[in-house]
């Protein structure tokens, strides 16, 4: 806990407000009052997982480590290409 006259947080405001987001309980004092501020965990935002599966529709594609693309075709297609029985 860091205390401090009013006087000082009013020239390092900013440095408090700083040392209070990281976690550090301050108390400022003026005239024989003492206010503490501290920081209060605010609501947990929790970010919904993106779904891909929308975005890559290949048969076996849990089996991806096991071929590669290449470009084919008249129009050159991008095809999924099975490797030989090397690996």
């Amino acid at each position: 806990m860091k205390s401090v006259t009013a006087t000082e947080a009013r020239k390092n405001w900013f440095r408090l407000l700083d040392e209070v987001a990281a976690g550090e309980v301050v108390v400022v004092e003026r005239r024989g009052e003492r206010v503490v501020i501290r920081r209060q965990p605010g609501p947990r935002r929790v970010r919904p997982r993106p779904d891909y599966r929308r975005l890559l529709r290949v048969p076996g594609a849990d089996q991806a480590d096991r071929w590669s693309w290449e470009w084919r075709g008249p129009g050159l297609d991008l095809i999924a290409v099975k490797p030989s029985g090397r690996r």
